[in-house]
C-alpha cells in the first residue's frame, strides 16, 4: 500500500512539474502585437529582424548591444520611449537635436547659443557627436525598423540576443 501511495505522489509531482513547466513556456511564448512590432519568445516579425541586423551593422559599436549604451552614450531604449518614429527619423538621419539645460526661462537665450554654438562644433567636427546618417542608404532606408526593433527591446517583448522571425 505505501509503495502505490508513494507511485501515485510521484505521478502526481511529475504531473504538477509538466504543467508548471508547460504555463511556464506558454507565457514567455506569448504573442505581442504593437503598432510598431510583433514578437513571440525569441521572434519577431521582418522588419523588426532587419531592424536588428541593421542596427548591429551600424549602431551597436557605439550604442553596444541591444542598445543600451553607456556612460557617455545615450540608452536608447529609453530614447525611444521619449521619441515618436517620426523624431527618431530625424535624430537618426539629421542629428538634429537641440537640448536646453535650464527650465528657467531668464537661462533659455543663453542655452540656446549654447546649443547653437555645439551644433556648429559638430558640423565642423571639432565635438564626437552621432553622425548624420542620411547619406547611408541602408540606415536611411532602415531607420523605422531600427525604432521598431529598440521599441521591442524597450517594452522588453525582445532580449539582448538575435532573434528569429515570426511564422505568419
Amino acid at each position: 500500500m505505501k509503495t502505490s501511495n508513494y507511485l501515485i505522489i510521484s505521478l502526481q509531482a511529475i504531473a504538477f512539474i509538466c504543467i508548471s513547466q508547460s504555463a511556464l513556456a506558454s507565457d514567455s511564448d506569448k504573442r505581442v502585437d504593437t503598432e510598431f512590432y510583433s514578437a513571440r519568445g525569441d521572434n519577431v516579425d521582418a522588419d523588426t529582424f532587419r531592424g536588428y541586423v541593421t542596427y548591429h551593422q551600424t549602431c551597436v559599436r557605439c550604442h553596444d548591444v541591444g542598445g543600451v549604451g553607456s556612460e557617455d552614450i545615450p540608452d536608447l531604449t529609453v530614447s525611444v520611449d521619449r521619441l515618436s518614429p517620426a523624431n527618431f527619423r530625424i535624430k537618426v538621419l539629421h542629428k538634429f537635436a537641440v537640448k536646453f539645460s535650464s527650465d528657467d526661462w531668464t537661462h533659455l537665450e543663453q542655452s540656446m547659443f549654447e546649443e547653437i554654438r555645439k551644433q556648429e562644433k559638430r558640423d565642423n567636427n571639432e565635438l564626437t557627436n552621432m553622425p548624420s546618417w542620411e547619406n547611408n542608404p541602408i540606415v536611411a532606408a532602415n531607420v523605422q525598423n531600427i525604432y521598431r526593433y529598440l521599441k521591442a527591446r524597450a517594452d522588453g517583448a525582445i532580449g539582448t540576443e538575435k532573434p528569429g522571425l515570426l511564422k505568419e
